[in-house]
């Protein structure tokens, strides 16, 4: 037989959720209930016509926008147009177009009833102004653009009223165009002096205020005073006002030719022909003290050189290993190499002539003497032992002569006679053989009188060396050689073995003054 059944065991997990089945045929709709009563009429919104109704949030009333179906206002029941506004308008928010189209995007702008118009297209490059009436317009641009212009005309930048005009680059300034006188200042808002046209101030950084370059057949600068001017001032004119070694005006040459009569400062003056005239002048203005130098000529010693040269008609500059100070050189055997009107000192050296010979030009010396004498030569003959000589004329206007300065005669006979002796007198003198002797001979003759004005020199201190004992300041010259070769290594000897001779206490050596600038610093090459 079957047994009792056993106890419920526990229950399951719950198996997955079937899928789900179709939708059902909608039911038919129900019957329309019935209409409720009508509620109780609202409050009127705006009883004015034509304004457009607008709520406060509570109820319904007029708005500021009135519509007469033909113009619509905003603030005026009146509108003349189809949007009239009264009162002040914003716009915010405009759409931005980046490539605006003459066709659709216009310029708007009011007319004095305030309406709204546009404005025609202009052409390109065109700017917006304003024409005799006050009203917007496009006209050509008068303005100054910093990508350039297209002018037509004189163009003007600058300033129409009277105010200055200043540049600035990079917000610093840099220039002033002044309203007052026109003048232009680079570097500094003014001038330090009136009167100035154009003016370039040195700054820290740009320590060099003005200057001129070219690379062309031109000059760096050029300065000129036309015609039309009688001035007292120069083409350019150069103040050197520091405290330093600079100089007024320089000019240095530094380029590659190689001539001779190349120049760091050339003086011309070519005209007028009917007049005298300085290519180079040279004047010290310092109204006290010693030193004073109109012109220097100097030149590297560690060279050979001249100092200041003067060329006369059919000069030359001299060749050779030279040491000279001061050369003048003319055609052989005119006018003058050199000329002074003055006393004419030599000292610490000689006066020599250079004459040619066959073992080159030899020197021929000067005798000195501490008294100023002139002399004359000539030759006479004794006639029956006696001869009266009549000095020259032209030699008497030269010489004094009388009791305090009697002619001194010097006389060599050239033949056999006894002695003879001499009776001078003021214009002539006698020549007489002793012992009443009456040959007939010839002899020459040397007189020598006191120069004329100059009677009573003898001696006489040069300031120059200064006081006392100044022997100190000479040395011993060596001899010259008479062989071109050894008087050659002499000057080179000298040269090379120099030592400073000792000089009066003030006297200035040349490698001991400040010199100037001859060049820009390497630091300012670009």
């Amino acid at each position: 037989a079957t047994g009792a059944t056993g106890l419920t065991g526990a229950t399951g997990a719950t198996g997955l959720t079937g899928a789900t089945g179709a939708t059902g045929l909608t039911g038919a709709t129900g019957a329309t209930g019935a209409t409720g009563l009508t509620g109780p009429t609202g409050p009127v919104g705006c009883g004015t016509p034509n304004f457009i109704v607008k709520s406060n949030g509570t109820s319904a009333d007029c708005s500021i926008i009135y519509d007469n179906a033909t113009n619509v206002g905003i603030g005026t029941t009146t509108p003349a147009d189809k949007l009239h506004i009264v009162g002040t308008t914003r716009i915010t928010s405009l759409q931005t177009s980046t490539t605006p189209s003459a066709n659709t995007d216009k310029l708007v702008w009011t007319n004095s009833n305030g309406v709204l118009q546009a404005l025609a297209s202009g052409v390109a490059g065109d700017i917006l102004t304003l024409d005799a009436s006050g009203l917007p317009d496009w006209a050509a641009n008068s303005g100054w653009l910093t990508t350039g212009n297209n002018l037509s005309a004189t163009g003007i930048i600058g300033s129409l009223t009277n105010q200055d005009v200043d540049f600035h680059i990079n917000n610093i300034f840099r220039g002033r165009l002044e309203s007052t006188d026109g003048s232009f200042n680079w570097g500094a808002t003014a001038s330090p002096y009136a009167g100035d046209g154009l003016s370039s101030i040195s700054t820290a950084t740009n320590t060099f205020a003005l200057n001129g370059y070219s690379a062309q057949n031109g000059s760096g600068t050029w300065g000129e005073i036309l015609a039309a001017s009688s001035t007292a001032f120069s083409g350019v004119q150069g103040v050197y006002g520091g405290s330093g070694s600079g100089a007024g005006v320089l000019g240095n040459y530094n380029g590659t030719n190689t001539s001779n009569t190349r120049a760091g400062v050339f003086g011309v003056c070519s005209s007028p022909a009917a007049a005298a005239g300085v290519g180079v002048y040279g004047r010290n203005a310092i109204s006290s003290g010693n030193q004073r130098v109109g012109v220097l000529g100097d030149y590297n010693d560690t060279a050979f050189g001249l100092g200041v040269v003067g060329l006369g008609f059919g000069g030359s500059i001299m060749a050779g290993n030279n040491d000279v100070a001061i050369v003048g050189w003319r055609a052989n055997n005119a006018n003058y190499s050199g000329y002074f009107n003055g006393n004419h000192v030599i000292a610490n050296g000689t006066k020599s002539a250079s004459v040619p010979t066959t073992k080159g030009n030899q020197l021929l010396y000067c005798m000195e003497s501490p008294e100023v004498w002139f002399e004359d030569f000539g030759t006479a003959e004794l006639l029956n032992g006696t001869a009266t000589v009549q000095l020259d004329d032209l030699f008497m206007e030269t010489v004094l002569i009388d009791d305090k300065h009697p002619l001194h005669v010097f006389v060599q006979v050239q033949g056999e006679c006894e002695d003879v002796y001499v009776v001078p007198e003021t214009n002539r003198f006698q020549v007489k053989e002793k012992n009443n002797g009456a040959s007939n001979v010839k002899f020459s003759y040397r007189v020598v009188a006191k120069r004329y004005h100059f009677a009573d020199h003898r001696f006489g201190n040069d300031p120059v060396w200064g006081k006392g004992d100044t022997r100190e300041y000479s040395q011993k010259a060596p001899a010259r050689p008479i062989d071109y070769d050894e008087g050659v290594k002499m000057d080179m000897d000298a040269k090379k073995n120099y030592k400073r001779t000792k000089m009066p206490e003030g006297f200035i050596y040349p490698e001991d003054m400040p010199q100037p600038e001859l060049t820009r610093p390497e630091s300012s090459k670009r």
